[in-house]
């Protein structure tokens, strides 16, 4: 697949018709631009949690690690989204929202803890009991890490925010 295809792509299953600076940083580099797309569509885009939920760890995990992109562009996403003014307010402190539903505490609970502790096995505990499947815990798991690596290459090359 050409770097254009991909760049289609990736305007087309966001579903906001733009390609964020994330992935157009990558153009010198299209086999790590496809890796960055991929990741991100298998991780946040599909599988078993809700994309929001995925996105609301995603800014968790910015905030804690002190990144700005990332942090920026998904409570705009959320925003896009409909989620509720109080939960983005939340999570714009960098406070888990209340009123959310207890699967949902515990997946934000989670990325808080991974975020400040990304070495500590035992932070799964936090996932127990509320009703997620193995699969999902393991998604929660690659959630926080695919957000880690965005971090990072956003962080390291200064990757400016988008036009919101």
């Amino acid at each position: 697949m050409t770097a254009t295809n991909v760049l289609q792509e990736i305007a087309s299953e966001l579903g906001f018709g733009i390609v964020p600076n994330l992935f157009t940083a990558a153009d010198a580099n299209p086999e790590v631009q496809r890796a960055l797309w991929e990741a991100f569509r298998h991780t946040v885009l599909r599988g078993l949690l809700p994309r929001t939920i995925k996105e609301m760890m995603g800014v968790i995990v910015s905030k804690e690690a002190g990144s700005h992109y990332a942090a920026r562009v998904h409570l705009h996403a959320l925003t896009l989204q409909g989620v509720e003014k109080p939960i983005l307010e939340a999570l714009e402190r960098g406070e888990a929202p209340t009123g959310v539903p207890q699967k949902t505490q515990a997946l934000l609970r989670f990325a808080y803890a991974a975020a400040r502790q990304p070495h500590d096995p035992t932070q799964l505990h936090l996932l127990e009991g509320v009703g997620l499947s193995d699969a999902e815990q393991r998604e929660a798991v690659a959630v926080v890490g695919v957000f880690r690596m965005i971090n990072t290459w956003t962080d390291l090359l200064a990757i400016p925010l988008d036009t919101l």
